[in-house]
């Protein structure tokens, strides 16, 4: 049943309808294999100024793609799914009268959901909704439509958010280099880095003009059960730059030999008109490469290209979506940083930080003050089975002014062990008479009448007290321990 909704609208007689979503962006994580589902959930909202003649209300949600190549098109439906609401207080002359009303729905998406695409002329798979108050003949109907869009995204554990793409090799008597960027998995709209190191085995070799350009490959099947029958394959040139090698740069020692090291960065577009993300998913499959091209001047003043390539995953990331108009906006107008949008990924292993340093290590080159000690931390007694005996606090002000050496390290550890053993040895020592706290009676503590641990021994134990079991955390937390040579008392009935 519908609910009430109060709400503003404009002066005709429907002030109000529309479908509201709790995101109209859902996001999938991980390829079609792995992926979770997700919930897509929101609700129908109509508010009327005055009563409205209706014979149904109803919902639809589809998915719809369409592959064209060649002047050939193809259009199907591949998800349908239908909502009809009962208006309440519906009159039998099938009039709804002036309120507010709120239908709710929700439908689960599998993690194998092709993905939307989004900015192609001819090919596209896109998912919409559309909401109808049905007014019966001779009357115009109500219509709303909202637009949703399916992102699938790296997951957070991907091997593509670490792992570098690089390309070695050798040219013959010539060079000796090494192309890279950070890693495979690109976010859309961001910024790629790439990084150079040219090594020169020929005396007098310069390096000119440096191209590197990121180029989007569309592969289009009109029936995506027949790949055999590929109706198109389009390449274009989505981001590029251009510089002229300065001949004044100087060379580093890399491996034993002179080399020529830089980085450059590529600004992604922020539309989809100009760049796809990476997809292959119904007949529609988009692949996208960095190509390097490089001009070597030999010391004859003729010209050498090296060529290679990398290929990169563009994906969408969760805290960059979208607008309706397929772009993304930003406040940064020289490109994003790509890490403030990874999103739980943890950094890689060369982007530590805020590590904790041994005392006595060279602070020099590391990123952590020398300063920024770990503290001391002990158990309390209650949690711990043995209360230490060393002064923490004076160990914690000692760490504040000075450092601690290896020799002064070692000699504490020798003296808690020392300590350690003196107190293990006194606590199995016979006693001479029995205790009159009731815990130690709980803790089976010997008794003075026997000595020799050959001979038999006798314990006392108390009803009242043995009918008061402790839980299982406060029995942990106890300080005393059973020996190991005592054994369970003999059953012995007794009165209440």
């Amino acid at each position: 049943m519908a609910s009430r909704l109060f709400g503003t609208g404009n002066t005709a007689n429907c002030k109000y309808f529309n479908i509201r979503l709790d995101q109209s962006t859902l996001v999938l994580r991980g390829n079609e294999e792995e992926a979770s589902s997700v919930l897509l959930k929101g609700t129908l909202v109509l508010c009327l100024a005055e009563p409205l003649k209706v014979q149904n209300v109803r919902l639809r949600f589809t998915g719809e793609r369409r592959v064209g190549c060649g002047g050939q098109k193809k259009d199907d439906q591949f998800l349908r799914k239908y909502w009809s609401f009962e208006p309440p207080g519906l009159s039998r002359g099938g009039t709804l009268a002036a309120d507010n009303y709120e239908w709710h729905f929700d439908y689960v998406l599998p993690g194998s959901t092709p993905e939307s695409i989004e900015g192609l002329d001819d090919s596209w798979i896109v998912y919409r909704m559309k909401a109808t108050i049905d007014r019966g003949i001779l009357a115009q109907n109500i219509i709303t439509r909202k637009h949703i869009r399916v992102v699938r995204t790296l997951d957070t554990a991907a091997l593509e958010l670490f792992h570098e793409m690089r390309v070695d090799n050798t040219w013959h008597d010539k060079i000796d280099y090494t192309l890279s960027t950070p890693t495979k998995g690109v976010i859309f709209g961001t910024t790629v880095d790439v990084n150079f190191r040219i090594a020169s085995l020929l005396k007098g070799l310069k390096i000119g003009e440096v191209n590197t350009s990121l180029v989007e490959t569309q592969d289009i099947w009109i029936d995506p059960k027949h790949p055999e029958r590929k109706k198109g394959t389009v390449s274009r040139p989505v981001a590029e730059d251009k510089f002229d090698f300065p001949q004044d740069q100087e060379t580093e020692l890399v491996d034993g030999h002179d080399a020529w090291v830089f980085s450059r960065r590529l600004t992604l577009p922020k539309s989809l008109r100009q760049c796809l993300q990476t997809v292959d998913t119904m007949g529609i499959q988009t692949k996208h490469s960095l190509n390097f091209h490089v001009n070597l001047i030999n010391p004859d003043e003729h010209v050498s290209k090296l060529t290679a390539s990398l290929p990169v995953q563009i994906y969408i990331s969760p805290t960059l979506l979208m607008a309706e108009d397929n772009t993304i906006s930003t406040d940064h107008p020289g490109g994003v940083n790509p890490g403030a949008f990874a999103v739980g990924a943890p950094p890689q292993y060369g982007q530590h930080r805020s590590d904790l340093l041994y005392s006595d290590l060279d602070p020099a080159g590391y990123v952590t003050p020398a300063g920024n000690l770990s503290g001391f931390n002990t158990p309390f007694n209650s949690q711990s089975r043995r209360g230490s005996s060393d002064n923490l606090a004076a160990l914690a002000l000692a760490s504040t002014t000075a450092s601690f050496t290896p020799i002064a390290l070692q000699s504490r550890l020798n003296n808690l062990d020392n300590a350690t053993s003196a107190d293990m040895t006194s606590s199995h020592a016979p006693n001479s008479s029995s205790s009159e706290n009731p815990s130690a009676t709980l803790s089976r503590q010997e008794s003075d009448e026997s000595t020799d641990p050959s001979s038999p021994q006798h314990f006392e134990y108390s009803p009242k007290q043995m009918n008061k079991v402790p839980s299982y955390s406060t029995a942990l937390r106890s300080q005393h321990q059973t020996p190991i040579n005592e054994v369970p008392p003999i059953y012995q009935p007794f009165d209440r």
